[in-house]
């Protein structure tokens, strides 16, 4: 595209801005033993990468779907793009979420990116070692899968990527599943795939999909935050039952860019999960769709007023997008094109809970579904793309040097605040405060005790009541219904053939083929796999719910917060609470949402060993139903262990930040503390110092 060529005056006008980082740069290095210069540094690269980029010869318009892990992004994406057929395979886990690129070509094709030789032999490493946290866990995990493969890692490594075309949707779903698929043979070992498609509309664009939240692969993590700096538009996704909750609010803090994108639209997914726990208090199903839009709605806003005011940056004109979700059901929206008859179990699940007062509709079902909405919204972006990217290519220099100015803002709050710390405290002072801080935080212990208490009594509860509802489930996966067959049978007969008006044939005879069809009643062995999968999904969404309304993190961590400044406030006026609320946010992170794994392998081979095909005697039917009652028993307890095991877990990750939540923060504390009361040693040289980074600061400033 012509008007996107760098020109000259482009080159002097980034010239000149790099020079600017670099004058920065070398002003402040002098500084480098009281501050930290690395974010200086790092604008200059960016800036340099986000240009590069921009001006490339083949620049698409770069279309980002975010979301956590099961919130949908692939159902949305199949029934954007592919009217609903499940091209992109679903129901991935953090361990095998892999960021997938589309984009259009005239060569149908699958891009595979491995793991590099250094990525391996890293998580290699880590699953050798002891520890118990996510990346370590995750890189066994790995390990564990390709114990279940029949292939040679290292082959795919050192080759570093593949290609493999395809000729049609069929091929290429069944290729994606190999290569991101959750059970698929080179799924543990790829960090990426680039799918292109012979489809017109996607023409000029790229849509990445990316991976979920908390992400243990490092690798992987660099690759999605590389692709999200130099992203125009973004699809957010948030689930309908955990909607904008802590996990997202963490989500878009550490993937949205923070400048540059154009377009942010929010998706409030699988809204038919939000819509059934509103139904019941409603009188009809239209009733619960407006009351549960408003709900969420009004929340989307609140959070929003939270998210700005939380001292966590994002764009304004961002926030106001936000504010207006769209509401959508991709499984709806899919059901809603074909007849009640035709619907999977899960389908048939969904519709019969929409059934509760009223069925529903195909409009009704539409209306849940409300993919129009979003294609609308897509078609859009697709039509204003030379506008966005127009305007973005305006962009590059404001925007840097707001982020240019903003770090050195910072550098000089930093100065100024232990400068002001240094001029008003002596040595003694500070260590006494030290004495201080260390007895009230000793003091509060008691108080985040009970918090800490009351979560896991509220994961006990949750963990009792999931498990009475898998042992429900169990009834319902025990029954196979017979299906009818039919065996057509042949005989052979003999018979006259005389003719009583040709004397010549009397005595001959000819053999006759006769048939007749036969009924049957049969069930079908794969109907019991089918039963094993679904049990299993049951079970771990009983399990997800469990933990999701047990465990809301906001709420946890504003009453730590609460307790903390309480208590922190409490040491008189000269002590600025505030300036130590990012060092608790970080003693916070380690409350995790575990990720549900649980493989139903061992379980469907317990059926496909012993049976396959159509059974049909009595004596073989009632041995299967015994086999599949006793397999279904044994799944249902190993979720149930599962979900024991999970809990455990979780508890003691919350009883031993119980245990060093204070520790921790008083650690972190101290440690600021301790810097300001060393420097207090050279008082005099340190103020001076400081006083020289302001002046810098903002002469630096001025010539912006």
């Amino acid at each position: 595209m012509e008007f996107y060529e760098r020109t000259k005056e482009d080159e002097i006008e980034f010239s000149r801005f790099t020079e600017k980082v670099d004058n920065v740069y070398n002003n402040l290095r002098e500084f480098e033993d009281e501050i930290d210069l690395f974010d200086i540094s790092s604008i200059k690269k960016n800036f340099i990468a986000k240009t590069n980029d921009f001006f490339r010869e083949d620049r698409k318009l770069n279309i980002g779907i975010i979301g956590r892990v099961k919130v949908g992004k692939s159902t949305f994406l199949n029934t954007l793009l592919f009217d609903g057929k499940k091209i992109l395979p679903t129901a991935v886990t953090p361990k095998t979420a892999a960021l997938t690129r589309i984009e259009y070509d005239d060569e149908n094709r699958i891009e595979v990116e491995y793991f590099t030789k250094d990525e391996w032999r890293l998580i290699n490493i880590k699953s050798k070692e002891e520890a118990d946290t996510g990346e370590y866990v995750v890189a066994k995990e790995i390990m564990g899968m390709l114990e279940e493969r029949d292939i040679v890692p290292e082959k795919y490594i050192l080759k570093g990527h593949e290609t493999i075309h395809f000729d049609s949707y069929d091929e290429l779903m069944d290729s994606l599943n190999e290569y991101v698929g959750e059970n698929g043979k080179y799924t543990p070992i790829v960090k990426s795939v680039s799918v292109y498609v012979d489809k017109e509309e996607l023409d000029g664009i790229s849509i990445v999909d990316t991976p979920g939240l908390y992400d243990p692969i490092l690798s992987r993590v660099d690759k999605t935050k590389q692709f999200m700096e130099l992203c125009d538009v973004v699809f957010f996704l948030s689930k309908s039952t955990s909607f904008l909750d802590k996990n997202d609010i963490d989500l878009m803090a550490s993937q949205l860019p923070k400048k540059g994108v154009k377009k942010v639209v929010l998706v409030c997914s699988r809204f038919d999960d939000g819509l059934r726990d509103t139904l019941w208090n409603c009188e009809n199903i239209k009733g619960a769709i407006d009351s549960t839009k408003q709900k969420l709605t009004n929340y989307a806003q609140q959070a929003f007023i939270n998210y700005r005011n939380s001292n966590i940056y994002v764009n304004n004109d961002i926030i106001e997008q936000f504010k207006h979700p769209i509401f959508v059901s991709s499984m709806v929206e899919n059901m809603s094109k074909k007849p009640v008859d035709e619907y999977d179990k899960k389908e048939k699940r969904v519709y019969d809970d929409l059934c509760y007062k009223n069925k529903p509709t195909a409009k009704d079902l539409r209306t849940i579904g409300n993919m129009d909405e979003v294609k609308a919204v897509f078609k859009k972006v697709v039509e204003d793309k030379e506008k966005m990217l127009e305007e973005k290519a305006k962009t590059f220099i404001p925007v840097a040097k707001e982020e240019l100015s903003d770090k050195l803002v910072r550098i000089s709050n930093l100065a100024t605040k232990r400068r002001e710390q240094l001029l008003e405290f002596d040595k003694e002072k500070l260590t006494e405060q030290k004495k201080q801080i260390t007895t009230q935080i000793n003091k509060m212990n008691a108080n985040l005790e009970i918090v800490f208490n009351d979560l896991i009594e509220k994961v006990e509860r949750q963990k009792l009541n999931a498990i009475s509802e898998i042992r429900a489930y169990n009834r319902e996966y025990l029954q196979v219904s017979e299906k009818e067959g039919v065996t057509t049978h042949y005989e052979i007969r003999k018979e006259s053939a005389a003719v009583w008006f040709k004397p010549w044939t009397w005595g001959t005879s000819a053999r006759v083929i006769y048939s007749y069809d036969e009924k049957y009643q049969y069930i079908d062995a794969y109907d019991a796999i089918e039963n094993i999968r679904n049990f299993v999904e049951d079970g771990k969404e009983c399990i997800e719910h469990a933990f999701n309304k047990s465990l809301d993190v906001a709420e946890l961590k504003h009453k730590l917060l609460s307790i903390i400044i309480e208590n922190l406030d409490s040491l008189g006026e000269n002590f600025d609470a505030s300036y130590y609320r990012i060092l608790v946010e970080k003693t916070l992170q380690g409350i995790k949402i575990p990720t549900i794994e649980f493989p139903t392998t061992q379980f469907e081979d317990i059926i496909t060993s012993e049976f396959s095909g159509e059974i049909k005697s009595n004596s073989m039917k009632s041995n299967f139903k015994k086999v599949l009652s006793d397999t279904i028993y044994d799944v249902r307890e190993g979720i149930c262990k599962k979900l024991e095991h999970e809990v455990m877990r979780f508890e003691d990750v919350i009883e031993e930040l119980k245990k060093n939540f204070s520790v921790d923060l008083l650690g972190d504390i101290q440690k600021e503390l301790n810097t300001i009361i060393e420097q207090s040693s050279d008082k005099d040289n340190k103020i001076k110092r400081y006083g020289q980074i302001i002046e810098t600061v903002e002469k630096l400033n001025m010539e912006m």
